[in-house]
């Protein structure tokens, strides 16, 4: 029994460990969206590239079934749209790292016309 017990906590360590090492990493914590609580995102600046800084952005969807939406990023005054994409991830997936490159060291990423189908159609309601 205390075998097993030992077992198991190395086991946790080192899934905490892998955790910690993954937001050391420089991404940040997982957020939801303004609109939609089963759609998370988190975002990592990796540095500054001459005069442009670069970004990369994951999301994450927490339905059970797939769903698509749109995703905008702009700078925090959100005066310049930088991006606008349509993004479609299966259910419980999250997505990979998206390079962002922008004038601005902040940005703001929002998203919004989800749906629970790869097509822009019945388009979910805020939720929150």
């Amino acid at each position: 029994m205390k075998k097993i017990i030992t077992l198991l906590l190395i086991i946790a360590s080192f899934s905490v460990a892998q955790a910690q090492k993954q937001t050391d990493d420089g991404w940040r914590n997982w957020e939801t969206t303004k609109c939609y609580s089963n759609i998370e995102y988190r975002m990592k600046y990796v540095g500054k590239n001459g005069e442009q800084h670069h970004w990369q952005v994951q999301f994450k969807n927490n339905y059970n079934s797939i769903v698509s939406f749109n995703y905008h990023i702009t700078d925090k005054l959100q005066q310049y749209n930088i991006t606008t994409h349509r993004k479609t991830l299966y259910a419980q997936k999250f997505s990979e790292a998206i390079d962002v490159y922008t004038t601005e060291e902040d940005i703001y990423l929002f998203v919004d016309k989800a749906s629970l189908s790869p097509y822009p159609d019945k388009l979910l309601d805020c939720d929150h």
